[in-house]
Formats: structure tokens, C-alpha cells, sequence
């Protein structure tokens, strides 16, 4: 999760990161079941934006797809739509971040037990049909 100290989410805006998270749980809980009717999209979270398999520390909303594809001739094949590339939340674009759900997760915990790197303050899955 991005390390961003309490204060202004980025430089330059006037909204605490607190408010910033608050809103971007809100438009999960609000949003999100939209998003999940997409049959590719397995569930969306918050967490670190994840560049060339490294967690870049910027705080992103995060799709879990079932595959990852740019082309919209494969996109339209699977039935499906590319993801935003940001969303705004309290006058603030936040970057969005499309994760493959066949990748490792970043964070283990343990041999056997995995924490999903997608899992944030907030996530929804299409798979439980509930908010976490």
C-alpha cells in the first residue's frame, strides 16, 4: 500500500490523503459492481501501482483481470472494455493499474498462506459478491 504520509494526497492539491482514500473506497463501493460486470475484471482494489513487476510506492486503483490485454481486437474478443487509465475522486486523477490474475502476488505471507498484493483498504470481487 503507498506510504504516503497523513497531509495533502499529492503536491499542489489542497485534499488530505485521508479524504483521498475515503473517496476512492467510496467509488469502489459505488463504482466497482459496474466494473465487475465486465467478465474480465475479477476484482478492484487499491494498492501500489505495479511497474515492470515492481510496487512503484504511488497509490493506484486496481483492476484484477483475468487477462491482460492492450489490442482492442483482443479486448473486443473477450468481451470486454480497456480500463480507465485514471479516475478522478475528489478532484484528484488517480491512476488506475491493470494486474493479470495469473501473476504472483507481491506480499506472502508464510510457506503456504498468500496476501494478494491487490488487497488494499478496500476491495471488491466479483467472485465473494461482497466488499471487504
Amino acid at each position: 500500500m503507498a506510504t504516503q504520509p497523513p497531509g495533502t494526497a499529492h503536491p499542489g492539491h489542497d485534499v488530505p490523503y485521508g479524504e483521498l482514500l475515503s473517496g476512492l473506497r467510496r467509488f469502489i463501493r459505488t463504482e466497482g459492481r459496474r466494473y465487475l460486470d465486465d467478465p474480465n475484471i475479477t476484482s478492484i482494489g487499491l494498492g501500489d501501482r505495479v511497474v515492470g513487476g515492481r510496487r512503484t510506492g504511488e497509490l493506484a486503483v486496481q483492476f484484477t483481470v483475468e487477462e491482460k490485454r492492450s489490442e482492442p481486437e483482443a479486448l473486443a474478443a473477450l468481451g470486454t472494455t480497456p480500463v480507465p487509465e485514471v479516475v478522478t475522486v475528489a478532484g484528484i486523477r488517480v491512476p488506475t493499474d491493470v494486474l493479470d490474475r495469473r501473476s504472483q502476488p507481491a506480499l506472502t505471507a508464510g510457506p503456504s498462506r498468500s496476501l494478494a498484493s491487490t488487497r488494499g483498504p478496500s476491495t471488491s470481487s466479483r467472485a465473494a459478491g461482497t466488499d471487504q
